[in-house]
């Protein structure tokens, strides 16, 4: 969640938590379960998702204008808004048949424990005055998964939404995943200034860790018409990679479809809550005319995929959400 500040601030995101709803070990088995065609494109329920978890990384508030949107300018309402409202912060892990994914690994704690994480002085300021975070060591990502019964080792793949702090959060407790980001969120990092942009290189320079640029490449499936190309992770249908920009430059979200669940559609920060999106109501932060053109792209893949359900990062309904896509059969 942003607030770019042009000139002279960084911008700040974060955010907060969710308690899961579902057991993970309730993991269906589906080996046996044919090739499952949706919308033209081919899921492989041989090889595939068999579970999904959401996962919490604390709490914050936040400016109602941040989460809403407003008509006033964004330095105005940053510095003189009293409106706070309350905000999780979720990443989510994925069982798929070849392996443990991440979609984001949320934040890391020392955000509260360690003064001067920030290391911009403006920004240090401006964190005060956009956010108030609720999150303790106990929600470090590592021991979020062990509370699982998941060790941080055995995660081989994590999918960034973008690369904001409060969704790289956990990379250092990773050392075996290999990192996916848009090849145009990373470019941020060649541009002169990217903390202006809360691109903040001293949280992404990670010793060994393992950053995978991707590309979308073009495709005919008339499901993803509009999208500028996709990108299929595990190469079987079951999570495709969209570019929905607006948030960021380089915002990504994950389709997830496996038999006897309702797609769920991951957006990150693209919207802070999916009735929002629907009515067309874009946050305070980002490029407000491209999130309403990514608005409308995933629109119109929910009228091409029934049922699709839309999960934002910063949303409390998350978890009920994906318990309810997730038990649809």
């Amino acid at each position: 969640m942003w607030i770019g500040l042009d000139f002279f601030s960084d911008i700040v995101e974060c955010s907060a938590a969710f308690r899961p709803t579902h057991d993970w070990k309730e993991m269906a088995d589906m080996l046996d379960r044919p090739t499952l065609a949706i919308g033209g494109a081919a899921v492989n329920a041989r090889r595939g998702v068999r579970a999904m978890r959401v996962l919490s990384s604390g709490l914050a508030e936040l400016h109602g204008e941040h989460r809403f949107g407003s008509s006033l300018p964004r330095l105005w309402w940053v510095l003189t808004s009293r409106s706070w409202v309350k905000a999780p912060i979720h990443f989510f892990l994925i069982e798929h048949s070849d392996g443990l994914v991440l979609f984001d690994t949320g934040i890391d704690p020392a955000i509260t424990a360690n003064p001067r994480y920030i290391a911009s002085a403006v920004g240090r300021l401006l964190l005060r005055r956009i956010f108030r975070f609720h999150v303790t060591a106990a929600d470090r990502l590592d021991l979020a998964l062990r509370r699982l019964g998941v060790e941080p080792a055995e995660v081989r793949t994590v999918v960034l939404s973008h690369l904001h702090f409060d969704h790289v959060g956990g990379i250092a407790h990773l050392p075996n995943a290999d990192l996916i980001v848009s090849e145009r969120e990373w470019a941020q990092l060649r541009e002169p200034h990217p903390e202006r942009e809360w691109i903040l290189r001293e949280h992404l320079e990670v010793p060994g860790a393992r950053w995978r640029p991707i590309t979308f490449e073009p495709t005919a499936d008339p499901m993803f018409e509009g999208f500028e190309g996709v990108h299929d992770l595990a190469g079987d249908g079951s999570m495709v990679l969209l570019p929905t920009p607006g948030h960021t430059p380089g915002s990504l979200s994950m389709l997830v479809r496996t038999e006897g669940w309702a797609p769920i559609l991951l957006v990150g920060d693209l919207t802070y809550e999916a009735a929002l999106l629907t009515r067309d109501k874009v946050p305070g932060t980002g490029d407000a005319a491209e999130l309403r053109r990514s608005y409308a792209k995933v629109r119109q893949l929910q009228r091409r995929l029934p049922g699709l359900v839309i999960v934002p990062s910063h949303d409390f309904a998350a978890g009920d959400d994906i318990a309810r896509a997730t038990h649809a059969a």
